[in-house]
């Protein structure tokens, strides 16, 4: 059985696939970038977990886990910042549709953003948007 981690990210992903997706190119803690020929690309993973540190022995463990949702457009006309708008608003627009996950999770609430440009070849923007997610493990197990 997968860590409540991956199943997370499982979620989310399924999230943004989910007709119509955000975007046709969406995986999962990409390893390789993108090609050159996507004009859009999401990458979803989980970055760190932090457990309630005041849970009483033997009972269930309260997490806050960061999930970070990589966003990646190009465009030969736009600026990077103005490519990858659209697809930033479509993640977090789809993400606040259901912030328990299908009741996988207490919350999931937007955390932070960062965002990088460049311009070689296409213009290319890329943000990462932070999100925190509050859920549930059993004591001693992490699914």
């Amino acid at each position: 059985m997968k860590t409540a981690f991956a199943q997370i990210v499982s979620a989310v992903i399924d999230a943004l696939k989910a007709e119509p997706a955000v975007c046709d190119r969406i995986d999962r803690a990409r390893a390789v970038p993108a090609p050159e020929q996507a004009e859009q690309a999401v990458s979803v993973q989980w970055e760190t977990a932090l457990p309630d540190l005041a849970t009483i022995a033997g009972q269930p463990i309260d997490w806050k886990t960061r999930i970070t949702v990589d966003c990646l457009a190009r465009s030969l006309q736009q600026s990077g910042d103005l490519a990858v708008d659209d697809l930033v608003a479509a993640v977090a627009e789809r993400l606040a549709q259901d912030t328990t996950l299908g009741g996988l999770v207490f919350d999931l609430r937007i955390a932070g953003l960062e965002a990088e440009n460049s311009v070689e070849g296409k213009k290319t923007g890329w943000v990462r948007l932070t999100y925190i997610a509050d859920h549930r493990t059993d004591n001693g197990i992490l699914n």
